[in-house]
Order: C-alpha cells, then sequence, then structure tokens
C-alpha cells in the first residue's frame, strides 16, 4: 500500500517546463481567462447574500439560507486585498485568528487555542482534506495555488464534525478553485518588491471537446527573511515552484466528472535551536527544510433516475520533507461517497460514508522520534443528516449524526442540531447545538520530542549538570471533545447595507495537554557529568475549558464607487490555572477585527485601503503586544485584460511582533518581526 512520492521531484521539473514554455499567443477561442465570471464588485449587496456555500453542509445554499457561521472570502476580496497566500487571504473573515510567526510560517485557528500546530480546525482543498496526523494541524507553508485561480474561500466558524468527521472541531475552511470553464484563455501575472522577491505565475484553460474543459498552471516565487527582535536577518527565506492541472467534463447531460492534481517543490530556510543537550549541544546552525509534494483528485457526480444526487470522490496525497529535528515520507487515500435524496417535499436527506488509509515513515533524531517510525492505519466513518422543513419559507430544522473510527481515540459519535428561522425577507435567525471531537494526533501517541535543554545553573563543581525537557507519548489518550451552542442573526438592512452576527459558548473536556512527570537522572559522556531528565507526558485533563464570543462582519455600499467591509471578534476563555499548561489562553487575542476600504476613484482605478487590529497576546511565559497595521492597494486598467497594481502593506510601523514562537525552555528569543513591505504586481489576461 505505502507508495513512493520522490517520483513527483522529476515530474514537478518537466511540467513546469512545459507549462513556462506554452506560446503566449495560444489563446482559446478569444475568451479572457475571467471573463466568465463577474467581478464580485459588479454584484449588489442581495447579489452577494445569495452567493452559495456548499462546505456547511455539503450541498450548494445561498448564504442566507445557511444556518451556520459563515463568510465567503471572494475571488474579488483576495485580488483587492493584495495579498499573496492562502493564509494572508484568510485574515478577511472574522473569527479566524491569523498570526504570522516568520517569513514562512503562520499559527492559524478560529476561536481560541492558536499556536503553530493548532489542531482545531479542518482545512480542504477543493474537498481535498490538507492536514498532517503528526500533529492534526496545517503545515502552511505546504498549501498553495495560482492566487488567481481561487474561486472562493468558505470559511464556517463552529463545529462542521458531522459532514467532515473529527477535527472539523472549531470550524472548517475550504478553498474552492474555479472550474475550468472560468479559466479559458491566459492569464500570467508577474511581480516582486523588497519582501516578495519574485513571483511568476501562468496558465492556460482551453475546451475538451463539446463540453469539457482543462486548465494547466504553474507558479514560482522566493521570499526574503524577516529580522528577529534584536533587528538581526533570520535564516527563513522561502522558495517554492509549484504546477498544476484541472479538467471538467461531462458523461452525459446527468453525470460529469472533474479530475485535478498538483506538484510541488518547498525550501525553507530554518534556524535549528538547542532542545537537546546531545551533540552539538548548544549549537545554534541555519539549514535548509526541503518538501516535495504532489496529489491527484477525481470526483464523479450524478443525478439518478429517482430524482437523487450522489457524488463520489478518492483523491491520493503524498508529501516528502526532510528537515533537522524530523523528515516524513507520507502517504493518504481518501474516499469518498454521499448521496442526496428527497422522500419527501417536506425532507431532504444526505447520507455518506468516507474510508481512509494513511502510510507515514518518519526519520527520527534525538529531538524527535516515532515509535514505531513507520506506520499505516486506516479511519473511516458515516454520517447521516436530514434538513426537514417545519414551515415553508420560515421554518426549518436540520438533524444529523456522524459516527467515526480511528486508530487514535477509538469510536466517536458526533450529533447536530440546527434550526433556520426566516421570519421576514432579508432577515434570517439560526442556532445550533453541536458535539464534535478532534482525535489524538501521532505525534501525541506515539511521539518523543525535545522541548528543550540547558545547564541547570548550579555553582561549582556541579556546573556540568545538564537539564532535558522531554515530552513523551501517551498510547491510551481519549480525543477531545467540545458541546458548541451558537446563535445568529443575519439580515439585509437595505439594497447596501448587510450584518451578520454570532454568538457562541464552547465547553471543552478531555483536553489533551502536559502533565509533569517525575524527574529522574542518567549519565553522559565527558565531558558533561550529569543529566536530569524533567519528562512531560501527555494526558487528557480533567478540568474543563469554557470559550465564549461575538462574530460580527457587515458590508455597506455606501455608493456605487465606495464599499466599506468591517469584521470585529471577541473572545473570552475561561481556563482553570494550570502551572503545566501556562499558555492555553494566551495564544489567542481577546479582541481583533479589520476595516476595508473599497474606492473605484476614476475609471480603470482603484484604491483599497485594509485597517487591522490584533489585541495583546499574554501569558504567564510570553507576551505579545497589540498590534494595528495598515495596508494599501492601487490598480490601474490601462486597457482590458491588463492591470498594473502596487502593493503597500503594514504601513503603521518599520516592523512588528504577531506571535513569540520561542523555544519552551531556552532563553533565547527567535520571534520574528513582520517587516514594512511594498511589491508591484502586473497582470495579463488574454
Amino acid at each position: 500500500m505505502r507508495l513512493n512520492c520522490r517520483l513527483q521531484r522529476l515530474a514537478t521539473n518537466y511540467l513546469c517546463f512545459f507549462l513556462l514554455c506554452l506560446p503566449i499567443s495560444g489563446v482559446v477561442n478569444g475568451a479572457a481567462a475571467d471573463e466568465a465570471s463577474p467581478d464580485i464588485e459588479d454584484l449588489s449587496i442581495n447579489e452577494l447574500m445569495q452567493m452559495e456555500v456548499s462546505s456547511a453542509s455539503r450541498k450548494s445554499q445561498t448564504l442566507s439560507d445557511t444556518a451556520a457561521a459563515a463568510f465567503i472570502i471572494s475571488q474579488d476580496d483576495i485580488r483587492r486585498s493584495g495579498v499573496t497566500s492562502i493564509p494572508e487571504a484568510l485574515r478577511l473573515a472574522p473569527g479566524i485568528e491569523v498570526a504570522r510567526i516568520n517569513s514562512s510560517s503562520w499559527a492559524i485557528t478560529a476561536r481560541g487555542f492558536n499556536g503553530r500546530y493548532a489542531n482545531k480546525l479542518l482545512v480542504l482543498m477543493d474537498g481535498r482534506t490538507v492536514y498532517t496526523p503528526l500533529f492534526s494541524g496545517v503545515f502552511w507553508d505546504l498549501q498553495d495555488t495560482l492566487m488567481e485561480d481561487i474561486e472562493r474561500i468558505e470559511v464556517i466558524r463552529g463545529p462542521g464534525a458531522v459532514m467532515w468527521g473529527a477535527n472539523a472541531v472549531n470550524g472548517v475552511i475550504n478553498i474552492i478553485t474555479k472550474k475550468a470553464k472560468d479559466t479559458l484563455g491566459n492569464l500570467f501575472a508577474a511581480g516582486g518588491g523588497n519582501q516578495e522577491r519574485g513571483f511568476a505565475g501562468y496558465r492556460h484553460g482551453g475546451q475538451v471537446g463539446d463540453d469539457g474543459s482543462y486548465r494547466v498552471y504553474a507558479k514560482t516565487f522566493e521570499r526574503e527573511a524577516f529580522v528577529d527582535t534584536a533587528g538581526q536577518r533570520l535564516h527563513d527565506d522561502w522558495r517554492s515552484v509549484q504546477a498544476g492541472f484541472r479538467i471538467d467534463n461531462r458523461l452525459s447531460s446527468d453525470h460529469r466528472y472533474t479530475v485535478q492534481g498538483d506538484v510541488y517543490r518547498k525550501n525553507v530556510g530554518s534556524t535549528v535551536t538547542p532542545l537537546t543537550v546531545l551533540p552539538p549541544f548548544n549549537t545554534i546552525y541555519n539549514v535548509d527544510d526541503h518538501a516535495d509534494g504532489a496529489n491527484l483528485l477525481a470526483r464523479w457526480e450524478g443525478n439518478l433516475s429517482d430524482g437523487s444526487e450522489v457524488m463520489l470522490q478518492g483523491y491520493y496525497d503524498c508529501v516528502n520533507f526532510v528537515a533537522p529535528g524530523l523528515s516524513d515520507d507520507q502517504n493518504m487515500l481518501d474516499i469518498d461517497f454521499q448521496h442526496r435524496l428527497h422522500p419527501s417535499a417536506s425532507h431532504d436527506l444526505m447520507w455518506g460514508a468516507n474510508y481512509r488509509y494513511i502510510h507515514s515513515t518518519t526519520g527520527n533524531s534525538s529531538a524527535i522520534g516515532f515509535t514505531p517510525n513507520s506506520l499505516g492505519y486506516h479511519a473511516g466513518g458515516v454520517f447521516v443528516q436530514d434538513d426537514i422543513t417545519l414551515i415553508d419559507d420560515t421554518l426549518r430544522l436540520i438533524l444529523g449524526s456522524k459516527l467515526e473510527e480511528s486508530r487514535f481515540g477509538n469510536t466517536q459519535v458526533q450529533p447536530n442540531a440546527r434550526l433556520l428561522w426566516t421570519p421576514a425577507d432579508k432577515h434570517t435567525v439560526w442556532a445550533s447545538v453541536s458535539r464534535a471531537s478532534r482525535t489524538p494526533s501521532r505525534g501525541e501517541a506515539q511521539a518523543n520530542v525535545a522541548l528543550g535543554g540547558g545547564p541547570a545553573g548550579l555553582p561549582v563543581p556541579f556546573d556540568q549538570v545538564q537539564v532535558q525537557v522531554m515530552a513523551q507519548p501517551n498510547p491510551n489518550l481519549k480525543a477531545e471533545k467540545v458541546f458548541a451552542a451558537e446563535i445568529g442573526y443575519r439580515t439585509q438592512w437595505t439594497s447596501r447595507f448587510s450584518t451578520d452576527l454570532t454568538a457562541f459558548s464552547n465547553q471543552y473536556s478531555d483536553l489533551i495537554m502536559f502533565r509533569r512527570g517525575e524527574p529522574y537522572s542518567s549519565a553522559l559522556p565527558a565531558p558533561m557529568l550529569l543529566l536530569i531528565n524533567q519528562p512531560k507526558v501527555w494526558y487528557n485533563a480533567t478540568h474543563d475549558v469554557t470559550t465564549r464570543g461575538i462574530e460580527l462582519s457587515s458590508d455597506w455600499q455606501v455608493f456605487d464607487w465606495m464599499r466599506f467591509i468591517g469584521n470585529y471578534s471577541y473572545l473570552k476563555m475561561e481556563i482553570p490555572l494550570d502551572p503545566d499548561n501556562p499558555d492555553t489562553a494566551g495564544l489567542s487575542p481577546k479582541h481583533h477585527g479589520s476595516l476595508r476600504w473599497q474606492m473605484d476613484l476614476v475609471e480603470r482605478t482603484k484604491l483599497d485601503l485594509t485597517l487591522r487590529h490584533v489585541g495583546r497576546l499574554a501569558s504567564s511565559s510570553q507576551s505579545v503586544p497589540a498590534y494595528t497595521t495598515f495596508d494599501a492597494r492601487l490598480a490601474y486598467q490601462p486597457y482590458s485584460g491588463m492591470e498594473l497594481s502596487v502593493v503597500a502593506q503594514n504601513l503603521f510601523s518599520p516592523q512588528h511582533l504577531e506571535f513569540r514562537d520561542a523555544p519552551a525552555v531556552s532563553l533565547t528569543d527567535y520571534s520574528a518581526q513582520i517587516p514594512r513591505s511594498i511589491y508591484g504586481k502586473i497582470t495579463l489576461n488574454y
């Protein structure tokens, strides 16, 4: 079952060469790449509320008809904000915490518990799960595509376990790319600046027969390293090359299929810190981490003769990364089936099943070691959900549950109940209660991880005593659980002004945390004399944690040429004092929000301003002050199909800190400062 991922290295080079050598003059049907779909700026507020959302319930429904805290980041939002990566685009959504750690790393979550290895947010790309079972989170530096090909990013805050399973605890993010028919023709985008050293992307789309379409793309970029708190240049520069394709076609009027895939190679600068007291002891050195990956997805959708709809999807995903502390060769096969039927006029019933096989082989080191280092295991589940109309066009009840089995965390039952009330046209009230689980990661169940080490600080003659802090695995961990209650009110006050308000309360139990073990000593080779081992063991906490919050978004089209989009989020975490886990509450801000101002100044000229504020992060061991940033984008279209733009980011200060990512024990601070940046870009559609 174990498949070799290294073959895609050669495929990456050849595919990128082929794509970049395509003749620029090759226009298919004379269609511009993005003319098939209207820009969001051409839509009214009413039309925006009718945009489709599919991630909340695995079926297309309008935003105003969704019984969940849903938000859509559109292609126009991405383009006009000037962001160049998926993590930065997520800042546009309310309730999503995005903190940049360095040039290539982010801490991203929803509704609390943020960190580099945040594990309570499920992320998908076109329905493909993009998480690593090593820590049940996301390597954000590996998630990329041509930004111009993203149709929308659906952000669902709150549990989504019924539809998507374990790890969809605090939310679901689905990055949805455009259909191939919407990317006919050619697109070329390139630019560079002081932090964005250089980037370029090319896409070509055409037709397959009478009903099918295809596209191929390639992109590359190189990003400058950041500086630390002392102003010294870090070794965290980031380089990437990626290519991919998509084919959409029809077998008949009732049956259609999609095949798509990507290959990539990433190189990320890294500073290796003294986490262990073994050779090379406290030596700090710089090195490049390497990652190669590929994925292939196929999806078939059909309408059956009885009026029901079926979907069968399968994907294969492989990644091989090599770093000084840990390397991993991971292969994942996932098969997903769903069936939607209508047993009566008042019932919209959906059920489905999924199966996943994961094989992972790690290269262990003195800092991180998995036992066993090679493991293949299965996971699967079934779900059912019924959307019941109680009063036509006024009241709906949605009931569902998912039963899931995994090697880690055993069997999980995750029910959900939602109520949607439409008391008047353009006014929606919804409420929900849910139970979701986060299964233990392989790292928590099977890995010894060095958290830090160094001299004990004892006087002579005991100055050679070393202390080592080591996280120890626990194969008997239970899954984390959350009971969530939400209520929301979504309304369109006028044709130009709408608001969306959500309040939530989450109660977490069996949270996986550290507990101090009994220290023990052992001898070390010369010149070391003695090692004091201070173990930390993963365990399920006996106390509950409660989080409460409010999320507000609003959209105001002041004039035809001026629009404001505002977001605000408030989070309160109630956590009992735990000396072993002092940072549980302090890595998420209590307040954060943004205000975007979009203006079409004169013909062919657009100005976009973004003001963003994030409250301070404070805990017993680290602190990050509150910060406010300001971004600006000026774009000019000399003629149809060509856009020139200049983007300036973080204008309020030369640099600022967003997240402190210091080692657990070492006194050295390697936190990166996020610098002021500016870049220019040219985009051609032809």
